[in-house]
């Protein structure tokens, strides 16, 4: 799994900003700590519906090509997420999906 791993999602949903108001959450004080995380989660929201609002990039995380299998592409994306008994189960299922492509290309 790799630390600290932003999906385009994040990219496009996170700043600067909110990356340093969260390191300083551990140097806080108890109460301090839960509201400043709501405030984050919060800030999060509105720059998550102010993506959605924009078009062209809604448009842009949508960008998987037609011809490309999208459930094997999802599948190498999620690897870098993965702990090493997750990323045997995803080897598993791709290797099932490969092997039922194969078995469709000679039987077709």
């Amino acid at each position: 799994m790799e630390p600290n791993s932003f999906t385009p999602f994040d990219n496009m949903t996170q700043t600067r900003e909110l990356q340093m108001l969260k390191t300083a959450i551990p140097y806080m004080k108890g109460d301090q700590k839960k509201q400043f995380a709501i405030l984050i989660k919060y800030m999060e929201l509105q720059n998550t519906i102010q993506v959605f609002n924009q078009e062209d990039k809604v448009m842009s995380m949508c960008s998987v090509s037609e011809d490309e299998n999208s459930t094997l592409a999802m599948l190498n994306d999620l690897r870098k997420f993965c702990t090493d008994k997750e990323l045997e189960t995803l080897d598993m299922i791709t290797n099932m999906i490969s092997m039922m492509e194969t078995y469709e290309t000679i039987f077709a």
